[in-house]
């Protein structure tokens, strides 16, 4: 058995290539067995993929880079017939085939004109043609190289024309998506932006980007002195910070946008649209419950500009979705176990696999019992700009300096045990039967995390801030997220 690959784009685009070797490294180094040249998404060894005789199966396996099998990334997985590999994010595109017993054709006319037509969506008409001419020199047998006319070659590419024509959005989604594009223009590349930005912070020696690092390590040293101050003669609160801290999670995501046809939307630079953002979360059952917000895990769920779209038949995918506890590596979210309420109430429950996470205490009585008590707040405010802030500073030196992305900064800060929540405390102002209003300090990235009463049990979820004012921010009651519960 050996391996066969259609490369979809990249140097070898259009061809189906049957290696010789039943095992391939993948990569820019000079002893790959399918090289790339050096690039933004390909790493030095990037993958291998390997027979197994045991099992009989061919296995890929990522190492060096981020590996994508049929759009989910992967770190070692059973290859399946037609299986779709992408090396990279938006990197080279192959499709894994097992090669046919010898003596038989390679590839049946219906696979050729089902390659060409993958590799004429991916890389234009012109390598369509290419590989259906390449596969009949390659593949056919002498009676199909004679008599497949010329007119297959052209009805191809004339069909695929034609389904670029038919497939083009019509006026009113191609104003939704140029809005979109204006949106996505501040977020394409949002992380790889942020890495340099805070590189320039790390590397100024005197400049304002520094003083800003520094005053944002000021401010946390500050609030943390507060509540250790005050954790010293409060039970309560020194269970939150010594136990139910661990069990608060740093949420990332990315999520994309297909059209009818299930292609992505693409965005500025003609790429396809990749929203990413962060949140926060807490364990509430010993079965791996996380609460969180709504708008945390659904981010499109009110967004003016996305639900036009949605409207329209587009249908918002996940890329990636995960959880991180303090100690532990990221953990893979699956978007199917999401549950919301029927209410308006911003508070979902996702499944997580985890073990040994202290599962957080909910409230069970009235919360309106607890106004003008103390509301301690954990979460991700600012997300990684926040654990950077705290980390030690060759710590943050080395993570900004390994890290190729957010998901990469993310990983890093886990492997040094650097994910941990942060912790601030003010006065619960209000309650009513929907909303908890209070003044500790929060920000963006805060969402979805616990707000704790004096009694040392969660009343609510964060949900909100006012911006440019920290004397208001709001939560939901924990009610709400109970009932999401089994």
């Amino acid at each position: 058995m050996r391996i066969q690959l259609l490369h979809l784009d990249g140097p070898h685009r259009g061809r189906t290539i049957t290696y010789d070797k039943v095992q391939l490294l993948f990569g820019t180094s000079p002893d790959a067995d399918v090289r790339y040249t050096e690039g933004v998404t390909v790493r030095s060894r990037h993958l291998r993929i390997s027979f197994s005789e045991q099992n009989c199966a061919f296995f890929l396996k990522a190492l060096e880079g981020e590996v994508f099998c049929n759009h989910h990334e992967v770190e070692e997985v059973v290859l399946q017939q037609n299986d779709l590999i992408e090396i990279g994010r938006l990197g080279p595109k192959l499709r894994f085939r097992v090669h046919a017993a010898k003596g038989r054709v390679c590839k049946p006319v219906a696979q050729m004109i089902q390659d060409a037509r993958e590799v004429g969506k991916a890389s234009g008409v012109y390598a369509l043609t290419k590989s259906m001419r390449d596969d009949l020199l390659r593949h056919a047998t002498t009676r199909l190289k004679v008599s497949v006319p010329l007119v297959i070659l052209l009805g191809l590419g004339a069909a695929y024309l034609v389904g670029r024509i038919w497939t083009r959005p019509d006026p009113e989604q191609a104003k939704e998506i140029a809005r979109l594009e204006e949106r996505l223009a501040e977020s394409e590349g949002a992380s790889r932006t942020e890495i340099e930005r805070l590189k320039e912070k790390l590397a100024e020696a005197e400049g304002v980007s520094r003083t800003e690092i520094e005053r944002l390590r000021a401010e946390l040293a500050r609030q943390a002195n507060v509540v250790n101050t005050i954790s010293s003669r409060d039970e309560a609160l020194k269970q939150v910070l010594e136990t139910y801290s661990r069990g608060v999670c740093l949420i990332h995501g990315i999520f994309t946008l297909d059209d009818k046809a299930g292609k992505p939307v693409l965005g500025p630079g003609r790429k396809p649209v990749q929203i990413e953002y962060t949140g926060s979360g807490f364990l509430a059952s010993a079965a791996g419950h996380v609460i969180t917000n709504r708008h945390v895990v659904e981010p499109w769920w009110r967004d003016a500009r996305v639900q036009a779209l949605m409207a329209r038949g587009f249908k918002a995918r996940f890329l990636r979705l995960e959880a991180s506890f303090p100690g532990r590596m990221p953990i893979a979210v699956d978007p199917k176990t999401i549950r919301t309420g029927t209410d308006d109430a911003d508070v979902a429950v996702v499944r997580v696999d985890v073990r040994d996470v202290p599962v957080l205490p909910l409230h069970a009585g009235a919360v309106t019992t607890q106004r003008g008590g103390r509301a301690i707040v954990l979460g991700y405010p600012t997300g990684v700009n926040a654990l950077l802030a705290r980390a030690e500073r060759g710590t943050t030196t080395e993570v900004l300096k390994v890290a190729k992305s957010l998901t990469g900064m993310i990983r890093a800060l886990a492997k040094r045990n650097a994910i941990s929540p942060i912790i601030t405390q003010g006065s619960l102002n209000e309650v009513t039967d929907k909303k908890l209003v209070y003044d500790a300090s929060t920000t963006s990235g805060g969402s979805g995390g616990p707000v704790f009463g004096p009694d040392g049990t969660v009343i609510g979820v964060n949900f909100a801030i006012t911006r440019n004012f920290g004397g208001s921010n709001f939560g939901v009651p924990i009610r709400f997220a109970r009932a999401l519960l089994p």
